[in-house]
């Protein structure tokens, strides 16, 4: 940073419109659409950060309670299989998002494919992480609040229909 509080890199004060790094080779009609993929990717990213701390959380508070037979196995099994699922396609989300902006840094025309494909993943895992609450509430049996974790999970899937309906 310059003493005026302005971003600053090698070559110079940065400024708005002038792309750095890879940004540089992206044709100026494709930036915005870079720039939104890598901030998609980003994010998805941090997703998958929280899908591992949660996976972590399940693994060390309810593994001993599992193999005790103090919680449902399958239950338990299943909510693991449900985060590990969850991770996995918020992982490919992000790997599709960064296929984008490969494509639209080289000008290749798959780039609509790849971002397309990225969303639909991304809310295939969203899906599964509004439902691992209700699973690990169910599996410690909290079925009163589980219940209720449950009918907002639905809430949740009809508010992504009816977007998904809206704009589509």
């Amino acid at each position: 940073m310059d003493p005026g509080g302005a971003a600053t890199t090698p070559a110079g004060p940065r400024t708005p419109g002038r792309a750095f790094g890879a940004e540089a080779s992206v044709a100026p009609a494709f930036l915005v659409e870079y720039q939104d993929a890598n901030e998609n990717r980003s994010l998805t990213a941090g997703l998958g950060g929280t899908c591992i701390a949660i996976l972590t959380f399940v693994l060390i508070f309810l593994y001993d309670r599992a193999a005790a037979g103090q919680i449902d196995d399958r239950l338990y099994q299943a909510t693991l299989l449900n985060i590990v699922v969850s991770l996995f396609l918020i992982s490919l989300s992000s790997l599709n998002f960064w296929f984008e902006m490969e494509c639209l840094r080289t000008q290749h025309p798959r780039a609509s494919l790849y971002e397309m494909r990225a969303h639909r993943l991304f809310a295939s895992s969203l899906v599964l992480l509004l439902l691992e609450p209700t699973l690990i509430l169910l599996t410690v049996r909290l079925y009163y609040v589980g219940a209720v974790a449950a009918v907002l999970w639905v809430v949740g899937l009809l508010a992504l229909a009816h977007g998904w309906r809206d704009v589509r």
